[in-house]
């Protein structure tokens, strides 16, 4: 039996992957990880995309809108 059939956790049939990976990014910027080092990760080629992966605090917001100013640069 499937770790998360043992919980109450209901998830729509084949979305277990996807809420895993924005769990994973949200964890791992949470807990100091670079958003540079999560796109490569997580393979995306927009960092936007990543962004939005990872559910960011508004604690990491100036530091991002730093790294998309450098991005346009």
């Amino acid at each position: 039996m499937a770790l998360i059939e043992q919980t109450s956790i209901t998830l729509p049939r084949g979305q277990l992957t996807h809420v895993l990976r924005h769990t994973f990014a949200a964890h791992f910027m949470m807990n100091g990880g670079n958003i540079l080092v999560l796109q490569r990760i997580l393979g995306y080629s927009d960092i936007k995309m990543t962004m939005k992966f990872a559910h960011f605090a508004p604690e990491h917001l100036e530091h991002l809108e730093h790294l998309e100013h450098l991005e346009q640069s």
